[in-house]
């Protein structure tokens, strides 16, 4: 049973937590992460969702995943690089980028989430990726300008979070250009 805490409009923990499926079924408001993996060719890493998950067979961010109660962003980061993609996540390579709001509704299941969005530069090997959680069927490195394009067109491989992947775009690029 996954414990998580709930917030409230202004980002602040109410006291109150939730099992993950209530907090999911009611909506309420609770943290997550979202990390973004970059190898040295700006290549982004996205993962291909199990078969038998929601939203089953798509493109989705290099991993990402709830604040347990208890728990900090940065714990549910190395948690979650373990659980879904098998890597020990080094924090010299994590940047923090943003938080955001992520709210949307698939059937029953109501996404109402606080989002810490994190970079990782990495140039570990894609085929040595291992997908513990059985959450991830595979991954690989997408060039940023492919990405664009299929962001762009609305791509039915992606994850339907459009405004998540303009505004990852947008913070990453302007970073590449200050890096030049």
């Amino acid at each position: 049973m996954e414990m998580i805490d709930i917030y409230d409009d202004l980002g602040q923990k109410t006291g109150e937590t939730a099992e993950n499926c209530e907090v999911h079924r009611k909506g309420l408001i609770h943290k997550g992460i979202c990390v973004w993996i970059l190898n040295s060719n700006n290549e982004v890493l996205l993962q291909r969702r199990a078969s038998d998950t929601t939203l089953p067979d798509m493109l989705d961010i290099s991993f990402s995943g709830h604040v347990k109660s208890g728990e900090t962003a940065m714990d549910a980061v190395f948690r979650e690089g373990k659980e879904e993609l098998g890597i020990e996540i080094k924090k010299e390579q994590l940047q923090y980028l943003y938080s955001c709001r992520e709210y949307g509704r698939l059937d029953d299941y109501i996404e109402n989430e606080i989002e810490d969005v994190f970079l990782y530069r990495t140039n570990f090997p894609v085929e040595q990726y291992r997908f513990l959680d059985g959450e991830v069927q595979d991954a690989a490195y997408i060039p940023l300008e492919r990405f664009r394009v299929m962001v762009e067109n609305k791509d039915a491989s992606l994850v339907p979070y459009e405004s998540h992947y303009d505004c990852f775009l947008s913070v990453i690029e302007s970073r590449l250009v200050r890096e030049q």
